[in-house]
């Protein structure tokens, strides 16, 4: 589903990740949904630049 120009994914996360995402998030100050998309964002973008070399 998309919202504004975030698009929401459904799929299962296992327990211990989405605790660990938490725990790194609560850390940082931020929300684990915060931090799963800046991580993913900094890998699309990690990815891209290394495809363009």
């Amino acid at each position: 589903m998309a919202y504004g120009n975030k698009v929401k994914f459904h799929y299962d996360v296992p327990v211990y990740i989405k605790q660990m995402l938490a725990d790194t998030a609560k850390k940082l100050n931020m929300t684990a949904t915060e931090l799963l998309s800046k991580t993913i964002e900094e890998e699309y973008e990690r990815v891209k630049a290394k495809e363009g070399r």
